[in-house]
């Protein structure tokens, strides 16, 4: 009976510990898919910030001929 209750210790001691790891990883990639996202946003915004329109920096006058 001892052996049986210390694998039960044990066996929920493994569960607690991988438990906390899948959430730590789990965090990790979220916390790295928000940097990218951020990046990302970051880029897209930089040529508004600049005060050059997309169609003006590649020459285009937009008007319909």
């Amino acid at each position: 009976m001892e052996y049986f209750l210390g694998s039960i210790k044990i066996m929920l001691i493994v569960g607690v510990l991988s438990g906390i790891v899948s959430m730590l990883v789990a965090w990790v990639i979220k916390l790295i898919f928000a940097v990218i996202h951020r990046q990302g946003a970051s880029a897209a915004a930089q040529p508004a910030a600049a005060g050059t329109p997309t169609g003006a920096a590649r020459g285009e006058s937009g008007k319909v001929a």
